[in-house]
């Protein structure tokens, strides 16, 4: 029941705070606005596991292993997000580059620091899982994580560390997606907010799904190479849209009866046909 829900508030979640990253400009408004339904989330999380409670150990540590780092990742990520745009360099593209580099440079010693734990975060090891994320378990200090939950019946030794290193993971992909900016725009500073406005996926999810599948299977993106997880994932990204798991996208369209299965790639043909027969003044 929690991992069900669970998922459903995640995927709400991450709809949400897209708005609001394409909706919202100002980055102090758009992390308190972030923040607002993150913790909204987190504390629904709360009250389920106090009310439901877990049915096992091992349920108990997919949650605090997995699952609570997804939601207060979130929330760490937009903190740290907007000090870093807070701190930024602005007008001058060379100093953001440099500031971005050493930014980068921040994310791995932090890494770094944690040698144990991230490896053991890294390398999905479940060897001492009873440990560490247990809220029985005092954790053995290994970790050397700091507890910021006081509240230990939604807490373990370890689920703050691994969502931290969910959070500084998420903020150093958006470095690097700045960095790429810089590099395809090196005369042009990067503008905090400027996300704000650009293209939305406003169609039915599932078109959106027929179409990424097309392309992957057609060879379009990198000579054929690319994944269908990975394409999804960065249409996701661009185009502000949760599409879902790829393998229940394609079997949903599998199974389409009265429609043709390929609906959505039909109806494209059909609208660009129209669109040069009427510029042919047919």
């Amino acid at each position: 029941m929690i991992k069900e829900f669970s998922m459903r508030a995640l995927a709400q979640l991450m709809d949400e705070l897209h708005s609001i990253d394409y909706q919202v400009s100002d980055p102090l408004e758009k992390m308190k606005s972030s923040l607002k339904i993150v913790r909204t989330a987190i504390e629904k999380l709360r009250m389920l596991c106090a009310e439901q409670g877990f049915s096992s150990e091992e349920e108990e540590v997919h949650f605090f292993k997995h699952i609570k780092p997804d939601f207060y990742g979130q929330q760490v990520f937009f903190i740290e997000r907007y000090t870093l745009e807070r701190n930024m360099p602005y007008r001058d593209a060379e100093a953001q580059r440099l500031y971005f580099l050493a930014e980068v440079a921040y994310v791995e010693r932090f890494f770094l620091s944690h040698p144990f734990a991230y490896e053991y975060y890294r390398a999905g090891a479940t060897e001492l899982d009873r440990q560490y994320f247990l809220r029985s378990s005092e954790g053995g200090g290994l970790f050397g994580s700091e507890a910021v939950d006081l509240d230990r019946s939604f807490s373990t030794p370890a689920d703050y560390l691994f969502s931290q290193f969910r959070a500084y993971g998420l903020l150093k992909e958006w470095i690097f997606e700045r960095l790429d900016y810089l590099a395809r725009n090196p005369a042009v500073a990067y503008q905090p907010g400027s996300e704000a406005g650009e293209l939305r996926w406003t169609g039915d999810s599932v078109n959106l799904a027929e179409l990424g599948y097309a392309l992957v299977l057609s060879g379009q993106f990198n000579n054929g190479q690319a994944g269908v997880a990975q394409v999804f994932r960065w249409l996701e990204e661009k185009l502000s849209v949760a599409i879902g798991v790829p393998a229940r996208r394609l079997a949903s369209i599998r199974s389409r009866k009265r429609l043709s299965r390929t609906k959505f790639l039909d109806e494209l043909k059909d609208a660009l046909e129209r669109k040069m027969d009427q510029d042919d003044g047919r």
